[in-house]
């Protein structure tokens, strides 16, 4: 989403825990002629997230656009999950969307057009395997979604999310059986083809320009047609 949204023209304020990571996209995208800045910050602590902000604020000259992605996904049996574990997830996964939201609020509001863009995910449809804490907290983003836009909307800020279906990831490349996981999504995805981080990258261009400006509240899914509503 990063690179789309720097070649459609946007300052791109990277955000992440690892300094090294973000710093690499960064350079990346300022490599390729976009504008683009690195920020380190803790989406689940609110001072980091205030600190995030400003700094934001003041490199790039305000915040028209912001896009909630943060996700930690530990798997294990429910039965495994303790206290700890739940709440860090719930506090990265969901606190750290309305904790992003609340700080990037003032600039948003004072534009009068601002874009929220959440991340969700197909786990929330119909559930998953090992994943109780994660599935919960996307099902969660949905919920966040649209209350959000209730109440951002006589501003003029509009709030949609997003629900990716099985893209590629770094994680695929060492699952035990690679294939028989790529055989297992194009088999439930009515599009024989896996999906791309471009085209994810379009759907958040769209959501985050002019062109969505009366579309708030909504999930907008892109699974290939795993999920039909």
């Amino acid at each position: 989403m990063c690179r789309s949204l720097a070649a459609a023209g946007a300052a791109v304020a990277v955000v992440g825990r690892t300094q090294e990571t973000i710093d690499a996209v960064r350079d990346r995208l300022v490599g390729e002629g976009g504008r683009a800045v690195s920020v380190r910050a803790d989406v689940s602590q609110k001072d980091s997230i205030d600190e995030m902000a400003d700094t934001v604020v003041r490199e790039l000259g305000g915040i028209d656009v912001l896009i909630n992605n943060a996700a930690i996904y530990p798997r294990r049996a429910w039965t495994e999950i303790d206290e700890a574990e739940w709440d860090a997830v719930f506090a990265t996964n969901l606190k750290g969307f309305f904790l992003c939201a609340r700080a990037a609020y003032p600039s948003l509001a004072e534009r009068g057009h601002g874009r929220i863009v959440n991340l969700t995910s197909i786990t929330f449809f119909g559930g998953w395997d090992l994943l109780l804490s994660y599935v919960s907290t996307k099902g969660g983003i949905v919920g966040f979604t649209r209350a959000l836009a209730r109440e951002l909307g006589p501003e003029g800020i509009t709030v949609n999310a997003i629900s990716p279906g099985a893209f590629p990831t770094d994680a695929e490349k060492i699952h035990p059986d690679p294939d028989g996981y790529n055989r297992f999504v194009l088999e439930r995805q009515s599009l024989k083809r896996r999906g791309t981080a471009e085209d994810i990258g379009n759907l958040a261009i769209f959501l985050a320009s002019d062109a969505s400006s009366f579309i708030t509240g909504q999930l907008f899914g892109i699974d290939g047609g795993w999920v039909m509503n």
